[in-house]
């Protein structure tokens, strides 16, 4: 029997024959998985309660006619031992235990039951909290097995034009909506979570490391580290900044599928809304692949490349001799917290597939995959992570010591570092970091480390990696690499923009990627105004235009707002500091220089020559990095001395990290200095940039 239907039961179904989707499931603490329905051809319902059983997903359906009813379920056994779910009909549970027999998906025989004419109630109920899943359940008088997926594309639908279409809400195309839409562009963002932030919302919790140059990336970057289950509050800023722009309409929970094109133009995205069972149709001149798989790309035939280039390919030093197929692995960060009393866990079945690991958290090296294909091994990928994170938790619950410890943070979305990279005009390349190459069309700019994975942590343990962070500071990514090479109308922004395997190591972290989003926004926004295509920016020579919206401040265009600044770095000749102090690159946020210093035991004083042309009146501007270690409750004492006149000032270096913070207006004269004192200070001390702006 053919299983395709619509998701609309009354067109979908016959007399013999009914479809149940799981969008028509009232989710209950079932979980809606989509990251693999390009793979496995559809989502499903996820039992993801991290050993607690979850509440059943309820679903109604109309049964045409009294009789006996064949009943089918998709589903998998992805593990022995757990998984497992059964079925209520009507107030009766079957007999059958479903995501136990078959290792892959497949339409499971659930047996015959007799049903009257009118609304049956169906319930999915988990045995053990464990990720049972069901991708669909059909219910025929004909004892028929199903084939493949439901088939979602035939569902009622709707038509959406707009000036930019972007598919992925990660932070990265969240900028890019963000900043077309304050050039006045109408703006639809797809995005198939429900929610904001991609790795970087509170479904993932990846912190935004990188530099957050732009006041854009400022807003939408997030305010907490890795893990942290506060992220949901950034996750509530994010949706109101989207919400307050009036040219922007977003599209949560809905996950694009398919591309049309004309010639080397896409013409339409179709997606599904699998909150409301409608298929929705995008059009609109431009679009940005921000899906970070690079799906729209693929789709429409983009060029793209997975795996790692040779050595010689791009004369990359850290690339392989020969060419293969590994990426960056994925995670899944996880915590666990203490309750007030003691909280039963055990999963002996996982046990085994911990290899030995012991543990209460994981961070960001729970990594997996890196030989294995990512999109099309992805749920193998995620459940080779929870099988290690289950058994590891397990083994630590023996201890009494952890008697009260449950998992309070585990995802089952994959946070993924690379996978497809759609390749533009310019592939940044490992020479074009470490080189520091001088792009005339730059428009974001990095510091982030060369930051190469390896599985070679420990022997035996599979699910381990470290990590090799070279660093070069500050380097520049063009703009040619943020539009496809071969599909006309097409941005990329986030880590499918065109890169080698080695070239993405360092720009992949969140905030440096968001940076091309704006970037991808403000073109739009040129090519609407002009009636170009994304590359004509390039050809046509209006990159200066480009780099003055985005702000400036790039090889031979200098930010028009700071041009009058005289700056002064803690790297710059005359610098003088006493006692020991100890260099630090400056990798998670934006700042003066490649490096701060940071004052040991024994430092008592950075003294700094400024940088006066003429005596008069200056505004006084100061900037750290971006540093997530901060203590609130922070001075550092500071003496500006110009001739015989000394003013002391506090600055809490705690507060608008990453910004120029305005500390003062003085009376500087020739050979004036600006000192910290060490001792005089508490809390975070940290020596970087100052400037100093005549007043006119």
């Amino acid at each position: 029997m053919n299983s395709s239907c619509s998701l609309d039961n009354s067109s979908c179904n016959s007399d013999k024959y009914i479809a149940l989707h799981p969008h028509q499931f009232n989710l209950g603490g079932w979980g809606m998985d989509v990251q693999f329905m390009d793979i496995m051809g559809s989502p499903y319902l996820i039992a993801h309660g991290r050993g607690i059983r979850v509440a059943n997903a309820n679903a109604s359906v109309t049964i045409p006619q009294s009789g006996n009813w064949h009943i089918w379920v998709r589903s998998r056994k992805w593990v022995d031992g757990a998984g497992r779910f059964t079925l209520r009909i009507n107030g009766g549970t079957l007999d059958k235990v479903f995501g136990a027999d078959q290792s892959e998906w497949a339409w499971e025989y659930g047996g015959e039951i007799v049903l009257p004419q009118g609304t049956a109630e169906i319930s999915l109920i988990d045995k053990d909290g464990f990720d049972g899943r069901c991708a669909g359940i059909v219910l025929s008088q004909e004892k028929i097995t199903p084939v493949g997926a439901l088939d979602y594309s035939l569902a009622p639908s709707e038509e959406v034009k707009a000036d930019l279409v972007i598919v992925g809400g990660g932070i990265p195309g969240t900028s890019a909506a963000v900043a077309a839409a304050r050039r006045g562009l109408k703006v639809a963002i797809v995005q198939d979570r429900p929610m904001l932030g991609g790795n970087g919302s509170s479904e993932i919790r990846v912190w935004s490391a990188g530099e957050a140059r732009h006041p854009i990336v400022k807003e939408l970057r997030g305010w907490f580290m890795n893990r942290d289950a506060n992220m949901v509050l950034s996750d509530a800023h994010r949706q109101r900044i989207v919400e307050d722009e009036a040219n922007i309409t977003t599209y949560l929970s809905t996950r694009a599928f398919s591309v049309q094109k004309t010639n080397a133009k896409i013409t339409q995205v179709t997606a599904f809304d699998w909150r409301h069972g409608r298929i929705i149709r995008f059009s609109a001149p431009l679009y940005c692949d921000a899906t970070g798989d690079g799906w729209i790309g693929f789709w429409a035939g983009a060029d793209f490349r997975m795996g790692r280039e040779a050595k010689n390919e791009y004369d990359e030093s850290f690339a392989p001799e020969a060419a293969d197929s590994d990426t960056l692995g994925a995670s899944l960060m996880w915590t666990s917290a203490e309750a007030n009393r003691d909280v039963p866990f055990s999963a002996p079945w996982a046990e085994p597939y911990a290899q030995g690991e012991i543990a209460i958290n994981g961070e960001w090296n729970w990594e997996y995959g890196i030989h294995r294909d990512v999109i099309e091994e992805g749920e193998a990928i995620r459940d080779r992570l929870l099988l290690a994170i289950y058994g590891a938790f397990s083994l630590a619950k023996k201890n009494p010591a952890h008697s009260r410890r449950v998992l309070d943070c585990l995802p089952f979305i994959l946070g993924k570092r690379e996978s497809r990279r759609l390749l533009g005009d310019w592939i940044l390349s490992e020479k074009d970091i470490t080189g520091k190459r001088q792009f005339p069309d730059a428009i974001a700019t990095g510091s982030w480390s060369v930051d190469l994975h390896y599985d070679d942590c420990k022997e035996g343990v599979d699910f381990l990696t470290t990590c090799r962070q070279p660093r070069y500071g500050r380097y520049w990514i063009p703009y040619r690499s943020i539009y496809s090479r071969n599909i006309e109308n097409l941005f990329i922004v986030g880590r499918c923009f065109s890169a080698t395997h080695v070239g993405l190591a360092g720009p992949r972290v969140i905030n440096t990627l968001s940076q091309l989003g704006v970037a991808a926004g403000e073109a739009a926004a040129i090519c609407k105004t002009q009636s170009i295509l994304p590359r004509d920016i390039w050809s046509c020579g209006l990159i200066p235009s480009l780099q003055r919206n985005i702000g400036g401040d790039f090889p031979g265009n200098p930010d028009p707002s700071t041009v009058d600044w005289l700056i002064i770095d803690d790297e710059d000749k005359g610098v003088i500091f006493e006692g020991e102090w100890k260099e630090k690159f400056c990798e998670c946020g934006e700042q003066v220089g490649d490096k701060v210093h940071i004052p040991l035991e024994s430092a008592t004083r950075v003294i700094y020559p400024l940088p006066v042309k003429k005596a008069g009146q200056y505004r006084l501007m100061g900037k750290i990095n971006y540093k997530w270690e901060c203590q609130n409750d922070s001075s550092t004492a500071i003496t500006i001395i110009s001739g015989n006149e000394q003013t002391s000032i506090d600055w809490n270096q705690a507060v608008g990290t990453g910004e120029w913070i305005e500390l003062g207006t003085f009376q500087l004269t020739l050979g004036a200095t600006l000192e910290i004192d060490v001792k005089k200070s508490y809390g975070t001390v940290i020596a970087d940039g100052f400037a100093i702006v005549p007043v006119s």
